[in-house]
């Protein structure tokens, strides 16, 4: 099974080859004149970006992810009932 830290690390990499390669498309398309160096270290500053981008969000903040999203319907439900009985004091319901 593949860790979390791991985890986090292997979405990193294939947010940021994605995105990356997109987005230097993008530029090269729109400036066909660039020289290839700088098309390169556009690619390398944009993968290295995404990449710690991909990496916080899928493993460096567990405790926000969980606060967020419930792990259980029961606290699911106990959550969705808290929301409603707040605006029902609140006369939007």
């Amino acid at each position: 099974m593949i860790g979390k830290k791991n985890q986090g690390r292997f979405y990193g990499v294939l947010l940021a080859t994605m995105y990356a390669t997109l987005v230097t498309g993008i530029i090269y398309g729109l400036w066909s004149a660039l020289h290839i160096g700088s098309v390169v270290s556009i690619f390398v500053a944009l993968w290295i970006g995404f990449y710690f981008t991909g990496v916080w969000a899928a493993g460096d903040r567990p405790a926000e992810l969980k606060r967020k999203f419930p792990v259980s319907s029961k606290d699911l439900r106990r959550r969705k009932k808290e929301f409603f009985d707040r605006l029902g004091t609140q006369g939007r319901r």
